[in-house]
């Protein structure tokens, strides 16, 4: 029978870690250290040669106290339920050991500090805050160097940080758990293979092999670079493999052509098989050189021809972009599979240098998650602190801070809006508003960083993110180089037409009164259907239409610029961009009828900085236009614009340049990004009808792409109602 010890290693490594000695600043760093250590000396592992590769190393979530890059320690109640279940002769130790646990768990702490308005706002779809995030790896440098270059570090700036000696320690043994762990799979090969079938045993012996090399020391060739990638990637917990072309090009280059494709397949469907986050290909350095190397293509040759839904393949753009780089990446638009999304080194590398971050870093820049920017291996930025409903804070401005779904005053009180009598006065109690939740998300994601910084410092990170060892500062507690924090935005067109409308019909025309407009939103128009045909019909964003476009772009300045003022606990200021995920239905759901003419059940809202979905009605061009009115040179969190393509636009050599002209052009005027559906609105209308037909059909979402028969209806319905774009 399995003993508790067995079952929850990390757990028992965590708390029976010996601390005498250790300073009290860094017992925290020390005990998870020594649960990581624990953990890979007693998990289960396995090896299938059909992989190649061994792992996924650990999945901690398999147990139910654990450490995860995103929530930190954490105690599933779930898993805690099915342990006592499996094993009901320990079903009293288990209760003992989740209630020890428990007032350390990570998001308690979070939620501990948080205030009854701080959960109304969320709970309301008002705003968010908190995201602990992922993380970008410096696998080039953990690569080059191996464990034994990194432990020379350690050693060394271990004798400049004296009083920091406990922090250290912690470092040495997270770095030992990887090295213990690779070793047990070194035995593990070596023992399969004298059972193995011919075949088997090739893999196994070039397994044991690796293992004999990696992690100490420099991969020997690409096979090797995969393993010890694999391992690092997959150790604690996977996330975003990072510039993956820059990291491992180089061991790409020099390995056989036939052998190294087919390692890039196999790595490639354990990407698929856990979910992998943001892959990274292409760019430029500091001196717009382009990196573009044999890897980079042989990934989108890979990707057309496993049409996964993952990983997240992005890729970026510069001046001297070869024309094979758009061309292929076109191609791998064009089988729908909504990837790669396509990057604009000439807006992102000076949005990050205005904030702080010199060209030579500011060119390292990857994806993390699904579009937050990160500095590959010297940052801890590129997560979702928190976002705000730009939509909402126009409700709040209309109705005095007074929710119209909940019907509660959560927001500010900025004065009853019947008595503004200019379109200025409106305007500016709505940049109160947003301003309101923009200092709500800062607040709420500052306690967060804090509590993370203070009850789960990560160890791991900290020993493959630049800065850290350096500094003899935590992945968590301000050790990365680059700490800047990011805030993104949902229902910025929404608001953009709503503000129109209500200049247009109540400023200017005097049409309607501010009091008969609030009356029909309450009433979602009922006895006030002209005015809603009034509304609904007016100009919309997306439609190069200057003075929609103009309060467009103002807003975004205004909200843009706000969050700048903003200091985040890790270091660096606040940044705003748009990547709203799969969230824009829910948070459409959130808010009652819209001044720009939709009804309170409709949950359509803009998925991304472009139109509401279906009222660009000009075309791409005038849809670029209007977007490009608005300065994008100050998102520093990823700024999303979603477009929809026919099928037949991408089936000739014509329709491909044609759409490369347009994004050369897009990019040349300074927008940052372009994601990409070719498919048909008659298609995803039959899959929602008959789901089992169509179980392949894959759909750009809010900034990674799934299977469009698994989404919720809410998002199924948004992704309909986009435009079409015809070239």
């Amino acid at each position: 029978m399995k003993t508790l010890r067995e079952i929850e290693p990390f757990a028992f490594g965590f708390k029976e870690a010996d601390v005498s000695g250790v300073d009290p600043k860094y017992e925290r760093n020390y005990r998870i250290a020594c649960g990581f250590k624990a953990f890979m000396e007693k998990c289960e592992i396995s090896i299938n040669p059909a992989d190649w590769f061994a792992g996924p190393c650990c999945e901690f979530p398999n147990m139910g106290i654990h450490y995860s890059r995103g929530g930190g320690i954490e105690s599933d109640p779930n898993i805690r339920n099915n342990q006592k279940k499996r094993f009901p002769y320990l079903a009293d130790e288990i209760d003992v050991l989740y209630d020890e646990f428990e007032p350390i768990r990570t998001f308690r702490l979070t939620g501990e500090v948080f205030t009854n308005n701080h959960f109304k706002l969320m709970d309301n779809n008002c705003c968010w805050g908190a995201g602990s995030g992922h993380a970008n790896p410096d696998y080039e440098m953990l690569l080059r160097i191996g464990t034994n270059g990194i432990r020379e570090k350690i050693n060394l700036f271990k004798k400049i940080h004296t009083d920091k000696k406990s922090f250290y320690d912690s470092l040495e043994i997270a770095l030992s758990a990887l090295e213990i762990l690779a070793e047990r799979y070194r035995i593990l090969a070596e023992k399969m293979i004298e059972t193995a079938s011919e075949n088997d045993a090739k893999i196994l012996k070039r397994i044991a092999s690796a293992f004999q090399n990696i992690p100490q020391n420099q991969p020997r060739d690409f096979f090797e670079a995969c393993q010890f990638f694999w391992l690092a990637y997959s150790f604690i917990d996977n996330d975003s493999p990072g510039l993956f072309d820059y990291a491992l090009g180089r061991y790409y280059e020099k390995h056989d052509e036939q052998d190294r494709y087919k390692c890039l397949e196999k790595l490639w469907e354990l990407f698929y098989k856990v979910r992998a986050w943001n892959l990274c290909i292409g760019g430029s350095d500091e001196f717009y050189n382009d990196r573009c190397c044999e890897l980079t293509y042989d990934i989108l040759r890979v990707a057309r021809e496993k049409h996964y839904t993952t990983p997240n393949i992005t890729m970026r753009f510069h001046r001297n972009s070869p024309e094979r780089a758009w061309k292929e990446a076109v191609e791998t638009i064009a089988t729908g599979i909504g990837m790669p999304a396509i990057y604009n080194d000439e807006c992102v590398c000076p949005a990050l240098e205005a904030i702080g971050i010199p060209a030579s870093d500011a060119h390292l820049y990857c994806m993390n998650g699904c579009n937050q920017i990160d500095i590959f291996g010297k940052s801890h930025m590129g997560l979702e602190d928190g976002e705000i409903s730009v939509i909402k804070a126009l409700e709040f401005a209309l109705f005095d801070g007074v929710c119209q779904k909940c019907f509660e005053k959560i927001g500010l009180s900025t004065g009853n809006a019947d008595e503004f009598d200019s379109f200025e006065k409106l305007l500016n109690a709505f940049y109160k508003q947003t301003d309101f939740l923009t200092d709500t998300v800062v607040e709420i994601s500052n306690y967060a960083q804090r509590v993370f910084a203070e009850h789960a410092p990560n160890p791991w990170h900290s020993l493959v993110i630049q800065g850290c060892i350096e500094k003899g500062l935590d992945y968590k507690n301000r050790g990365p180089y680059y700490g800047h924090a990011q805030i993104l935005t949902e229902g910025l067109p929404d608001a953009a037409d709503s503000l129109a409308a209500i200049k247009h019909f109540v400023f200017d025309e005097k049409k309607y009164t501010m009091s008969q407009l609030k009356d029909a939103l309450q009433s979602d128009f009922k006895g006030y259907e002209n005015m809603q045909k009034d509304l609904y019909s007016y100009d919309k964003f997306g439609n190069d239409i200057d003075d929609v476009d103009r309060i467009y772009a103002e807003i975004t300045d205004h909200i843009y610029r706000y969050g700048q003022t903003k200091s985040a606990f890790r270091g660096g200021k606040f940044g705003f961009g748009c990547s709203t995920f799969e969230r824009a239905a829910r948070y459409g759901a959130s808010v009652g009828a819209l001044p720009n003419g939709r009804h309170r059940d409709d949950s359509t809202l803009a998925d991304s900085i472009g139109a509401v979905p279906g009222c660009d009605e000009n075309g791409p061009t005038a849809l670029l236009n209007s977007v490009l009115k608005a300065n994008q040179f100050l998102a520093t969190s990823g700024n999303v614009l979603q477009m929809k393509f026919q099928k037949n636009q991408f089936n000739t050599p014509t329709g491909i340049l044609s759409f490369i002209a347009l994004a050369k052009t897009y990019f040349r005027l300074g927008g940052q990004t372009l994601q990409v559906n070719v498919l048909s609105a008659d298609e995803l209308k039959e899959a929602k009808k008959n789901p089992e037909k169509y179980k392949n059909l894959i759909v750009r979402v809010g900034g990674f792409s799934d299977y469009f028969v698994e989404l919720e209806e809410g998002l199924q319905d948004n992704i309909i109602k986009r435009t079409e774009q015809v070239m």
